[in-house]
């Protein structure tokens, strides 16, 4: 088997055992339905799930490590929003295939996929650096902010976290995935490399929706030319339409890339 075969064989194995449905999502979506495997240069493979859905994480890492995988939740902040990420480790880069697992929220007859950490807007880049900064007197990952976190009681650096993320969140926009949610209510089951795996039903019209009405025709210019920003999917859209992200002590601290 090659490694884009285990890993979704590992995925499926998860998943199943914990009775929770995931589908191709993005770029996997796109090739598995336009050319039947992953393309060539891509580097990871994109699933997703309900947000609503989502697994002990403490069991998910455990699986994933014992596996090869190192486990990144919502790049090392202290709450799940929208990603997790599974990157095969030092060693197992010739047997697995790196996957991003992404969470979409269901509202008012769509589904959303928030990209809370690509603020848009005036002060965007300032609002992230602050919330970056602090993200590390929580979930302090090199030497330097475990020396500094100690000068803080964990309650008192939760609290300043947590009461600027409700301000960023509360006085920012930021990029959604918006989809009908209807494309990931109705599933149909493909071959792809050697796992039957759900894609929506309605594949043509998710696709269109994702990258455009010509989706089946090859574009190398896609990506550099910048025609992904014209997605119907992406949307501006207030931070705030969906809750704001609540600490979660059972996401294991990694060193986020």
């Amino acid at each position: 088997m090659d490694k884009i075969e285990v890993s979704l064989a590992l995925l499926k194995s998860f998943f199943e055992k914990q009775n929770i449905q995931f589908w191709l999502e993005a770029g996997t979506a796109l090739s598995a339905e336009r050319e039947g495997r992953v393309f060539p240069w891509e580097h990871d493979i994109d699933v997703a799930i309900w947000r609503h859905d989502l697994p002990d994480l403490k069991l998910l890492e455990s699986f994933f490590s014992e596996q090869g995988y190192k486990v990144i939740f919502q790049k090392n902040y202290p709450y799940i929003d929208n990603i997790i990420q599974l990157k095969a480790i030092n060693g197992y880069e010739d047997k697995l295939f790196d996957i991003d697992i992404y969470l979409y929220a269901r509202y008012q007859g769509h589904a959303y996929m928030r990209w809370i950490h690509k603020p848009e807007g005036r002060l965007a880049a300032l609002k992230l650096r602050t919330l970056s900064v602090l993200k590390y007197l929580v979930n302090p990952t090199t030497d330097k902010w475990k020396r500094i976190s100690r000068f803080l009681p964990s309650s008192l650096s939760r609290a300043i976290f947590f009461w600027f993320l409700r301000f960023y969140v509360n006085h920012s926009t930021c990029i959604y995935h918006r989809f009908p949610e209807k494309y990931f209510l109705d599933f149909k089951e493909i071959e792809f490399h050697g796992n039957k795996v759900k894609i929506p039903s309605d594949t043509d019209n998710y696709l269109q929706h994702r990258y455009g009405p010509n989706w089946k025709t090859p574009d190398s210019q896609f990506n550099q030319t910048g025609k992904w920003k014209q997605s119907g999917a992406r949307v501006e859209l207030d931070m705030k339409l969906l809750p704001l992200p609540v600490y979660d002590d059972r996401i294991i601290v990694g060193n986020a890339e």
